[in-house]
């Protein structure tokens, strides 16, 4: 499969497009706020982990995340990955029933590994950073507290869409035995559309309101990451690794239009424009990221490892407004346990078994209650034959939110899948 390097390329290409212009569809209330719904920027075979990277170092995998494990690379392999991600999740709110729920799927990464000399390696690649996509409708009507009987029911109804995407390149260095630095450059592109409007149900002839809003970003960034290594007895070493993403202030224009739609009961409607802002130039701040952690490993048959991270988005700002985030901190655990990647007959014994878990206190924090975040996962690891290329899938299942002071809960199930192809690159072939 894909063993000439043009058929490779061809892909690369072939898939760059799609990848730059797709959009992973949250369908989640919570993606309202702030940049939306971050998504997690770790590949399918640290998702089946529990998410961990920071201590990761695998010639065999890609691990972009802390750009210091970079410098793992094998002097002559080039690694390519591309993946995808389908994600059901259901909403459910307190007294409400049936729960919603959504499916979708979409491209999740594009990536890209090789050597530069023995002891310098460098990625490049493109994936999801945050992503936008709600519809909510609520009603007061009478019997509700806020109900005026003056002026009769009132529907409320919120949209949005978009996103941002990151495309990064990194490179990692070993600086002497056992310790390794790296850096990535990154930019954020993308855009995100939100509108608000309020309808006054019982009053025909009454103006309703309506606010859009889009905004468009992009921006360079970088982040710095090292990794120790320390090897003990035979065949065991655990590695440290730590990352820093720098706080950073992203380019923005915002537009902004507000209208009174006065609607005819045979279709359409009348707009009069009572606002309108185009091209305001803006920042929005993004707080920086600390995270650090570690693996252990046994041979080549066991991996245990954790990460911890934290971010103060109680600092961020939007166009100068703070939105109301918290600060947010997470921890991620998982292992890999392979019996054999050498087996020559027993094909079940080269797969490599993944488990692992996530908790998250996230930067959301509405009626007084900040939102938790946590879940279990699991994923393996399949070897093709005669490769060292390898098929990765991973399940998750979570829970986000709760159903407490008339809050929204989500449990989601996610599957992703990738193709990692590993081949042999910048050597010249002998013949007789």
């Amino acid at each position: 499969m894909f063993s000439n390097k043009k058929e490779k390329l061809l892909l690369v290409l072939f898939l760059v497009p799609i990848l730059s212009f797709g959009q992973a569809a949250t369908n989640s209330p919570y993606s309202r706020f702030g940049l939306g719904d971050r998504e997690k920027m770790v590949l399918t075979h640290n998702l089946g982990m529990g998410g961990i990277t920071l201590g990761a170092r695998d010639p065999g995998h890609i691990d972009f995340q802390n750009p210091a494990s970079l410098s793992a690379r094998d002097s002559s392999s080039f690694l390519f990955e591309f993946g995808m991600i389908g994600k059901q999740s259901e909403l459910s709110m307190r007294g409400v029933s049936p729960a919603a729920i959504s499916r979708d799927i979409n491209f999740k990464h594009l990536v890209i590994a090789f050597p530069v000399t023995k002891w310098l390696g460098a990625s490049a690649g493109i994936v999801p950073y945050s992503s936008v996509s709600y519809n909510i409708q609520s009603e007061t009507i009478e019997g509700d507290p806020e109900y005026d009987p003056d002026i009769g029911a009132i529907n409320y109804l919120y949209k949005g869409t978009g996103g941002v995407n990151r495309f990064f390149l990194g490179v990692g260095a070993k600086v002497f035995e056992g310790l390794s630095l790296g850096v990535n450059l990154s930019y954020l592109f993308g855009n995100t559309e939100r509108s608000r409007s309020l309808v006054f149900v019982d009053e025909v002839n009454s103006f309703s309101t309506m606010i859009n809003e889009k905004s468009i970003i992009g921006d360079l960034g970088f982040d710095v990451g090292l990794q120790y290594t320390l090897a003990f007895k035979e065949n065991y070493e655990v590695t440290f690794g730590a990352v820093l993403n720098n706080k950073r202030k992203i380019n923005g224009e915002y537009e902004s239009i507000t209208q009174n739609l006065l609607y005819n009961p045979t279709g359409g409607y009348f707009a009069d424009t009572l606002f309108y802002d185009d091209g305001i130039k803006g920042k929005i701040l993004v707080p920086s990221n600390i995270g650090v952690g570690f693996t252990f490993r046994y041979s080549e048959k066991l991996i245990v490892g954790a990460d911890y991270y934290w971010q103060n988005w109680s600092e961020a700002l939007f166009y100068g407004e703070n939105d109301s985030l918290q600060d947010s901190r997470s921890f991620n655990a998982g292992l890999e346990f392979t019996p054999n990647r050498y087996a020559l007959r027993n094909y079940l014994n080269r797969i490599s078994y993944r488990i692992g878990g996530h908790y998250y206190n996230t930067y959301l924090q509405l009626q007084g209650e900040q939102l938790k975040n946590f879940g279990i996962s699991f994923g393996v690891g399949l070897p093709l034959n005669r490769t060292r290329s390898m098929i990765n899938l991973s399940f998750e299942l979570g829970k986000r939110g709760t159903r407490e002071q008339d809050l929204i809960e989500e449990r989601y199930g996610m599957i992703s899948f990738s193709l990692t192809l590993y081949d042999v690159w910048f050597i010249k072939q002998k013949f007789d």
